[in-house]
């Protein structure tokens, strides 16, 4: 569609029918225009897979779902995270979805951010880079890609009420830099964030809506606010917000229209608006299709990409006993102990908007089984690591009937209450976390009930405890008999609950059950509000966990006995939805529950205890002078228990690096002191020094620096050749052998800092400017060529309101990682004359 079509069409539309298309119309769906054909469009969330489904969170079809972005961001890949564009571009496609939103390149300036998982890093460069060729490949497939969240979105708890102060060079070179980088592929659309910067809401800011995304950056797309995120009407639209979402619209219709006859907003700023929407809607056009949202996509060549983004990203953090590579199979008669939890229930991604349905998931203690024979492995599930009942993925059948899950029913009075009362709508599901938010049932009324019911058959006997949540009221009844009363006695809400906050407070029952016996599950339940809850009906919710109930002691005390009687134990453990989520912040780095205990004491049980973590951000380590051997396997998706062991028996030579800096303690992250104030007026004090940057400056090293990971080979660096003088056209090309002198075939990721040596303001002691990942065989040796281009030498001049590269001498350093010790090799040059830019 031309400018002169676009044009064409605006000047046929009414004022009312412009207004009309400048919201949405459901959860994730733009209005359309009949008379016209103008269609809507469909977006879903991301970034490790798109949901689909119309935004629901209640049964959406099932699709990818790929390794956190943390884990993404620890390949320093770009070529895979182009491909992993082209995937979710096809899922798009599959879907019926024009705009995933995705992806997120917020800087996690603290490691204690809920959302923190779903991001790339804390690195500008790293971020931008990955972010750019995700981008492309999902464009690439007529997929628009909504960047988001523009810009600073750094806290999840309440952040539409925080205030973010910091100085316009913090906020260029760190918090909008990863969006400047990014727009290099020039994403069709842009997500404001919810909170304000510097006294006024993003949603509504002229200065970053169209001074710098339009006007420097050159950005043509289409700006959306994040869900719930627009705070007014001419402000918004003044400012450079095109689409407030979601619909029913709370601050257009006919308070746009108004405004535009009172004159506080042009015609146009409507029609530039209504432009941006059409332009979208043509870019995406060979997106629109009508197949099933169940066909397709689960193909061996999606499992491969998802498997090897799972395994690139895997950290090995320490290998003191070379315990690893784990023996090849067949050549030993190793044994193995198997402990935690999360063998049978891996925690396979974050929690809120980014979660999806699985096509399926390789379970640890599967994937171990394919490798190992029977006789050489044991489990013990040693100490609880949830905060929550786990879901019940076992075991319950559709009333009666042999077909797992459960069967929900919807009626618009209370069938405990009235006889006969028609079913107003049904369902199944094989889910035990249901959240209605973001979807409609026919003919069902905004007040009602709903009946769950489902058979459990006990798959052991043992004593068992059932755990329910409800956004609303409910009760739950077992084999007929009350159970848990979450109807008149709601419990008072004091800590954060999983479905964005709005779940209650878990009540437990716990029963005596009998292997092979079945028990008649029945939750009756209504989106009515308790108590003293004034307003319109909750959007309802239902969340039924369950576990065996031990004694965590013992068990912990029987994963240490089974520690003590193989050669090597192999402990998964760490966070979950539970821990790290949309719509709250971390309070704590240390891992929930006694999960630390039980790290230490296995730990001492056996040198060669292999210990893997599953998390979406950093965790404390108290027990790691005691460990040698640990891996960070982040939240790996739906290939994670393959990922494990592709990298535990060198199928993988890992080649993950960390994508953050791991504090030792909580207290010396550089947001330590001013992140998640209760006034939510939030200073950034630390300024460009963000993570790395903090811990060299200042000379406390963190725990783990951020580039760092080890390998089963050895990589030597060698012949660094950098020109003496950066060249007058700013492309400054250098070049270093890199040799494999170990056994095994692997990945090096080659990270080159710039430091400026002669900068008449204060700046950290080295910055990533370049990475790049090299395959070497064993024996070989490659050379890698880098060019550094003005982004390597520049910083936010404040004096000038320019990009500055000042005269002076410069020094390329190449590191495996950013600590100071991990540097291998330094090469200086000189720029003859200072310069200033600003753009892309």
């Amino acid at each position: 569609m031309d400018s002169e079509s676009v044009t064409k069409i605006i000047t046929q539309l009414t004022l009312a029918e412009k207004v009309t298309l400048l919201s949405g119309i459901g959860a994730c769906q733009t209005n359309s225009n009949d008379r016209l054909n103008i269609p809507s469009l469909h977006t879903s969330d991301g970034p490790h897979g798109l949901r689909g489904g119309g935004g629901r969170f209640f049964n959406p079809p099932p699709g990818y779902q790929l390794p956190s972005a943390t884990a993404m961001g620890a390949t320093f890949d770009t070529d895979l995270l182009y491909q992993v564009g082209k995937l979710l571009g096809d899922e798009g496609r599959r879907k019926n979805v024009q705009v995933a939103l995705a992806p997120t390149v917020c800087i996690q300036r603290s490691p204690l951010v809920g959302r923190g998982f779903e991001a790339f890093g804390e690195d500008p460069v790293l971020s931008g880079s990955l972010a750019a060729q995700y981008v492309r490949g999902l464009q690439e497939r007529g997929v628009a890609s909504c960047i988001k969240h523009y810009a600073a979105h750094d806290q999840s708890s309440k952040s539409k009420e925080d205030d973010v102060h910091m100085t316009e060079r913090s906020l260029r070179e760190v918090h909008l830099l990863p969006f400047q980088i990014a727009m290099q592929a020039r994403p069709w659309s842009v997500m404001s964030a919810y909170q304000k910067i510097n006294g006024l809401h993003v949603s509504e800011d002229p200065l970053l809506l169209r001074q710098i995304l339009r006007k420097e950056w050159g950005f043509d797309g289409l700006v959306i606010s994040d869900w719930w995120g627009t705070y007014s009407t001419s402000e918004a639209i003044n400012a450079g917000l095109d689409l407030e979402m979601p619909g029913p619209s709370i601050w257009r219709g006919r308070q746009l229209i108004e405004a535009v006859e009172c004159r506080k907003v042009s015609m146009a700023a409507i029609d530039t608006a209504v432009e941006n929407l059409l332009k979208l809607i043509d870019r995406t056009n060979s997106s629109r299709t009508r197949t099933s949202e169940v066909e397709g996509g689960d193909t061996p060549d999606s499992r491969a990409l998802t498997r090897k983004v799972a395994a690139d990203s895997i950290v090995l953090l320490k290998n003191t006993k070379n315990v690893l590579p784990l023996p090849a199979v067949g050549k030993a008669s190793t044994t193995y102990g198997l402990i935690g939890e999360h063998f049978k229930n891996p925690a396979t991604g974050g929690g809120g908007s980014s979660e999806t349905t699985p096509f399926y998931v390789s379970r640890p203690l599967d994937a171990f089984a394919e490798v190992l024979s029977a006789e050489n492995i044991r489990h013990e599930s040693g100490c609880y690591t949830r905060r929550w009942s786990p879901l019940i993925h076992e075991g319950l059948y559709q009333p009666d009937s042999e077909e797992p899950g459960l069967l929900l029913e919807w009626f618009g009075v209370d069938p405990s209450i009235f006889t006969e009362v028609p079913c107003l709508y049904s369902t199944t599901t094989t889910n035990t976390c249901m959240y209605f938010s973001q979807i409609t049932f026919p003919n069902v009324p905004d007040l009602h009930y709903i009946r769950v019911r489902t058979t459990f058959v006990a798959e052991t006997t043992c004593k068992y405890r059932l755990g329910l949540g409800v956004c609303g009221k409910g009760r739950l009844f077992i084999d007929g008999k009350e159970a848990i009363d979450l109807w008149t006695n709601h419990p008072e809400k004091t800590d954060d609950t999983p479905c964005f906050n709005k779940l209650s407070m878990e009540r437990f029952a716990t029963l005596d059950i009998v292997e092979g016996q079945r028990y008649e599950l029945l939750i009756l339940m209504t989106n009515e509000k308790p108590g003293d809850n004034f307003g319109p009906p909750a959007a309802g919710g239902v969340r039924l966990g369950g576990q065996v109930v031990r004694d965590e002691s013992k068990a912990i005390e029987d994963a240490v006995q089974l520690a003590r009687t193989v050669d090597v134990p192999i402990l998964i453990t760490g966070l979950s939805t539970d821990c790290e989520y949309e719509a709250s912040d971390r309070t704590s780095l240390l891992l929930p529950g006694r999960e630390n205990e039980m790290i230490q004491k296995v730990s001492d049980a056996n040198p060669n205890t292999v210990v893997i973590i599953q998390a979406g951000m950093p965790i404390e380590m108290p027990w790691i002078d005691s460990v040698n051997t640990l891996v960070y396997a982040w939240y790996g998706g739906q290939e994670t228990g393959h990922a494990i062991t592709d990298v535990l028996w060198g199928a993988v030579n890992p080649s993950g690096r960390l994508s953050l800096s791991f504090p030792r303690r909580i207290q010396d992250n550089p947001a330590f002191l001013n992140f998640g104030k209760t006034d939510r007026e939030i200073v950034y004090g630390e300024g460009v020094f963000v993570g790395y940057r903090y811990y060299e400056k200042l000379e406390t090293p963190p725990l783990f620096y951020f580039g760092y990971g080890l390998s089963y080979s050895q990589f030597n660096y060698s012949d660094l050749r950098v020109p003496s003088e950066y060249p007058k056209d700013g492309q400054m090309g250098i070049a270093l052998d890199v040799t494999n002198a170990g056994e095994h075939d692997g990945a090096a990721v080659v990270q080159i800092y710039i430091s400026d040596l002669e900068c008449s303001v204060q700046r950290p002691r080295k910055e990533l400017k370049a990475f790049r990942k090299v395959l070497v065989s064993k024996g070989e040796t490659r050379t890698c060529h880098i060019t550094l281009d003005k982004y390597a030498l520049s910083f936010w001049s404040e004096e000038h309101s320019q990009w500055r590269v000042e005269a002076g001498e410069f020094e390329v350093i190449v590191a495996t990682s950013a600590d100071p010790e991990d540097e291998v090799s330094r090469a200086k040059f000189r720029l003859l004359k200072t310069f200033m830019w600003s753009g892309v």
